[in-house]
């Protein structure tokens, strides 16, 4: 009776253990599967993003053309109000499409970070769950041979 205690006790808290390790085991899978999926999600929006930036410096760069046009003319003649009129819009134009194309640009560069920062963060994550469960993972007895 006086050894049986002692192991059922030691077995008692060996099952706490493994509960709490099982808890935290699964905590980190499931935070590693969180983040996978975030980053999956991530990378599949890149496509729309290069998209967005190839059509936004285009229009940038049609409204700087139209711009140049629109101010050769006025050179031509400088004294007709219509003209400066055209001018001033096609440079207000101009102006605002060139800005919708640098923000487009930051959106990808900042999607891109995020895209590394996760991809970092994911590969930590795992790194720590292979050592979590390498580390409770029971050592292999080793077999001795009696001489």
């Amino acid at each position: 009776m006086g050894l049986l205690l002692p192991a059922l006790a030691a077995t008692a808290q060996s099952d706490s253990t493994r509960v709490i390790s099982d808890k935290r085991l699964v905590k980190m899978l499931a935070k590693a599967s969180e983040d996978s999926a975030k980053l999956v999600k991530l990378q599949g929006m890149t496509s729309q993003f290069e998209k967005d930036k190839m059509d936004a410096a285009n229009r940038a760069q049609q409204s700087a053309d139209d711009n140049k046009r629109a101010a050769d003319r006025l050179a031509d003649n400088p004294e007709d109000k219509k003209l400066a009129r055209k001018a001033r819009g096609a440079a207000k134009t101009a102006r605002s499409d060139s800005q919708k194309a640098r923000v487009a640009a930051n959106k990808l560069d900042d999607l891109n970070q995020d895209i590394k920062k996760l991809s970092k963060k994911l590969e930590k994550e795992q790194t720590d769950l292979q050592k979590y469960q390498a580390a409770q993972t029971p050592a292999p007895a080793k077999v001795t041979s009696a001489p």
